[in-house]
Protein backbone atom coordinates (compact mmCIF):
# COMPACT_ATOMS: atom_id res chain seq x y z
CA UNK A 1 0.00 0.00 0.00
CA UNK A 2 1.10 3.44 -0.84
CA UNK A 3 2.06 5.86 1.61
CA UNK A 4 0.79 9.70 2.02
CA UNK A 5 3.70 11.98 3.47
CA UNK A 6 1.73 14.55 5.62
CA UNK A 7 4.25 17.72 5.70
CA UNK A 8 3.20 18.89 9.38
CA UNK A 9 0.53 16.65 11.81
CA UNK A 10 -1.62 19.45 12.41
CA UNK A 11 -5.23 19.80 13.97
CA UNK A 12 -6.92 18.90 10.46
CA UNK A 13 -8.82 15.92 9.66
CA UNK A 14 -6.52 14.09 6.41
CA UNK A 15 -8.59 10.62 7.53
CA UNK A 16 -9.94 11.52 3.78
CA UNK A 17 -6.48 10.69 2.18
CA UNK A 18 -6.06 6.96 3.82
CA UNK A 19 -8.37 6.19 0.82
CA UNK A 20 -4.69 6.83 -1.12
CA UNK A 21 -2.45 4.87 1.33
CA UNK A 22 -0.95 5.12 5.05
CA UNK A 23 -0.82 8.15 6.59
CA UNK A 24 3.02 9.59 7.62
CA UNK A 25 3.58 12.74 9.74
CA UNK A 26 6.88 14.69 8.42
CA UNK A 27 7.09 17.18 11.06
CA UNK A 28 5.01 17.81 14.36
CA UNK A 29 3.58 21.14 15.57
CA UNK A 30 5.26 24.94 15.21
CA UNK A 31 7.94 25.31 12.39
CA UNK A 32 9.66 28.47 11.41
CA UNK A 33 9.05 29.00 7.81
CA UNK A 34 12.29 30.18 7.36
CA UNK A 35 14.12 26.77 9.01
CA UNK A 36 14.53 24.79 5.75
CA UNK A 37 17.71 23.18 7.31
CA UNK A 38 15.38 21.39 9.63
CA UNK A 39 12.87 21.05 6.84
CA UNK A 40 15.46 19.37 4.63
CA UNK A 41 16.79 16.88 7.46
CA UNK A 42 12.89 15.73 8.29
CA UNK A 43 12.16 15.45 4.46
CA UNK A 44 15.00 13.32 3.63
CA UNK A 45 14.82 10.67 6.81
CA UNK A 46 10.87 10.13 5.94
CA UNK A 47 11.75 9.83 1.87
CA UNK A 48 14.38 7.49 2.35
CA UNK A 49 12.56 4.56 2.02
CA UNK A 50 9.87 6.18 -0.04
CA UNK A 51 8.24 4.49 -3.18
CA UNK A 52 7.82 6.22 -6.66
CA UNK A 53 3.78 5.16 -6.10
CA UNK A 54 3.50 7.38 -2.86
CA UNK A 55 1.74 10.40 -2.12
CA UNK A 56 2.67 14.28 -1.00
CA UNK A 57 -0.75 15.96 0.82
CA UNK A 58 -0.46 19.33 0.56
CA UNK A 59 -0.88 21.13 3.48
CA UNK A 60 1.01 23.51 5.93
CA UNK A 61 3.65 25.84 4.92
CA UNK A 62 4.57 26.31 1.42
CA UNK A 63 8.31 25.76 2.45
CA UNK A 64 7.88 22.42 3.99
CA UNK A 65 5.94 21.13 1.03
CA UNK A 66 8.54 22.82 -1.59
CA UNK A 67 11.76 21.29 0.08
CA UNK A 68 9.57 17.90 0.71
CA UNK A 69 7.89 17.51 -3.38
CA UNK A 70 11.83 18.63 -4.61
CA UNK A 71 13.03 15.93 -2.86
CA UNK A 72 10.85 13.61 -4.00
CA UNK A 73 10.78 14.51 -7.43
CA UNK A 74 14.69 13.96 -7.67
CA UNK A 75 14.37 11.20 -6.25
CA UNK A 76 11.43 9.39 -8.35
CA UNK A 77 11.28 11.47 -11.80
CA UNK A 78 7.74 12.19 -10.46
CA UNK A 79 5.72 13.87 -8.40
CA UNK A 80 2.37 12.46 -6.69
CA UNK A 81 0.42 15.11 -4.69
CA UNK A 82 -3.33 14.78 -2.69
CA UNK A 83 -4.75 18.14 -3.11
CA UNK A 84 -8.45 19.03 -1.34
CA UNK A 85 -10.85 19.93 -3.06
CA UNK A 86 -14.98 19.78 -2.35
CA UNK A 87 -14.42 18.41 1.22
CA UNK A 88 -12.23 15.45 -0.61
CA UNK A 89 -8.44 14.90 -1.31
CA UNK A 90 -7.86 14.44 -5.25
CA UNK A 91 -4.94 13.12 -6.96
CA UNK A 92 -2.57 14.86 -9.59
CA UNK A 93 0.74 13.07 -11.54
CA UNK A 94 3.54 15.21 -12.39
CA UNK A 95 5.45 13.02 -14.60
CA UNK A 96 9.40 14.91 -14.44
CA UNK A 97 11.51 12.35 -16.51
CA UNK A 98 10.58 13.85 -20.19
CA UNK A 99 10.90 17.32 -21.30
CA UNK A 100 8.31 19.83 -20.50
CA UNK A 101 6.72 21.77 -23.46
CA UNK A 102 5.43 25.35 -22.89
CA UNK A 103 3.71 25.31 -26.37
CA UNK A 104 0.00 26.77 -26.10
CA UNK A 105 0.84 28.01 -22.69
CA UNK A 106 -1.14 31.56 -21.52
Amino acid sequence: MPTVFVPNQGAHDFSDAERYGTLRYVTKGMLSKHALGIMTRAWEDVLADSKEEDFILLTSLTTLCSVGCAIFAFKHGKLNLLMYRNGRYMSRTILLDREVSHEGAV
